[in-house]
């Protein structure tokens, strides 16, 4: 009886992990632009769909990343507010990357969350993202205080 138990404790397991991990054609990509996928990438993390989430900025990640770095670039400072829309790559890579490594940290990816939350710190560290109470905010400045967290949480594991 133990023995039954224990195997029906890990299927049950096994499907609610397998039902986390989406099949990429179940996804709906919208028009593919970037602040769609950001968008869908959000709302994915809201709703605890992780692996989707995950999937969405790796989509934003692929179409768009070539022209968010040549962005970063041409800056020297975060742009104003009256033209931070001008910098629609830069921004939703960078927070496609946040929102990647909030996603991987929610499925135990913490090494794979590092390397995201560093992409934005490191590379994108001019984005900027919109809170819908009003005003931007900067991932790589939230993503320092989860990288911090990371490697504290490293640190202490034992």
């Amino acid at each position: 009886m133990k023995k039954i138990v224990s195997l029906l404790m890990m299927l049950s397991l096994v499907s609610i992990s397998m039902a986390q991990e989406p099949v990429a054609d179940d996804l709906d990509y919208g028009d593919s632009a970037s602040v769609t996928l950001t968008v869908k990438a959000w709302g994915a993390l809201g709703e605890g769909k992780y692996a989707d989430a995950v999937m969405y900025t790796e989509k934003c990640s692929e179409l768009y990343e070539d022209e968010a770095r040549k962005m970063q670039a041409s800056l020297t400072a975060k742009a104003p507010t009256d033209k931070v829309h001008d910098y629609w790559a830069l921004n939703d890579v960078g927070t496609s990357y946040f929102i990647r490594g909030e996603a991987l940290m929610k499925l135990n990816r913490n090494d794979e969350a590092l390397a995201a939350y560093k992409v934005v710190t490191d590379d994108l560290y001019y984005a900027q993202a919109w809170d819908p109470k009003g005003w931007f905010w900067a991932p790589a400045d939230a993503a320092k205080m989860k990288i911090e967290m990371l490697k504290h949480k490293k640190d202490t594991d034992f």
